[in-house]
């Protein structure tokens, strides 16, 4: 309840993606941010992921999937292919060694379902919004080493997808993971993962930890162990 009430008091949000959904929280954000009128969700498994968004700016999904990223696990994927050239995916990756799993699964993916592969190679005007938790804690995904995408058809077709920040930067400003108690083995918010990533066709001007969710104390928190991370992007006109 009280991080819903914070997420309220920042500045309108256009669009949210959610993580380890279990409850209509995403409702909820939606009755405190007015500009949030449609959201749709993807589930594998026991696992749910969510995406909000003003209709007014992307419009109405052409075209939904939602896929699993690692077998064995529930690590949902959900796409959204939307009017005006958008692209917006929400997905949680899975630790360690399985990351890469994932980012191959997630190639794949997209490869093999031909609206995908069309929407994202085939289209140079696409504006690919990418949320989720990716897991990384060594920071890998960075300014200057963006995750990568490659169609199976053309090794021409290559996507970036990055956010603003070095990796020194986002160390310093972006560890949004995770909450533990005093003494725990696990560090108290050591570690980065929680990114917004775009393409070459969209403008990110900020990115990082609303200060309203830096204090102490998680009831002040969201919903789980992970603080939000939120940006601010350039994205042209529709």
């Amino acid at each position: 309840e009280n991080a819903v009430k914070n997420i309220g008091k920042l500045p309108n949000l256009d669009l949210v993606g959610i993580q380890e959904l279990n409850s209509d929280v995403d409702k909820s954000i939606m009755k405190v941010q007015e500009n949030l009128d449609k959201f749709e969700r993807g589930k594998t498994g026991l696992a749910t992921v969510s995406i909000l968004w003003n209709s007014d700016i992307f419009g109405k999904v052409k075209y939904k999937k939602v896929f699993n990223l690692f077998d064995g696990d529930s690590r949902p994927c959900l796409i959204l292919i939307m009017e005006n050239n958008f692209i917006l995916v929400n997905m949680h990756f899975p630790w360690s060694i399985r990351k890469h799993i994932a980012l191959k699964n997630l190639k794949n993916g997209i490869n093999k379902d031909k609206r995908l592969r069309k929407a994202f190679y085939d289209n140079d005007d696409a504006k690919i919004i990418m949320l989720g938790d990716f897991n990384d804690n060594n920071t890998t995904i960075t300014k200057n080493k963006p995750l990568v995408l490659k169609s199976s058809s053309s090794s021409k077709q290559t996507i970036r997808l990055r956010h603003i920040k070095t990796r020194e930067q986002a160390r310093k400003t972006m560890r949004s993971c995770c909450w533990h108690k005093p003494k725990h083995k696990y560090k108290y918010f050591s570690d980065t993962g929680d990114y917004i990533l775009v393409n070459k066709n969209i403008k990110q001007t900020a990115i990082g930890i609303p200060s309203i969710f830096k204090v102490r104390g998680r009831n002040n928190r969201l919903f789980s162990d992970h603080m939000p991370v939120m940006a601010k992007l350039n994205i042209g006109e529709n």
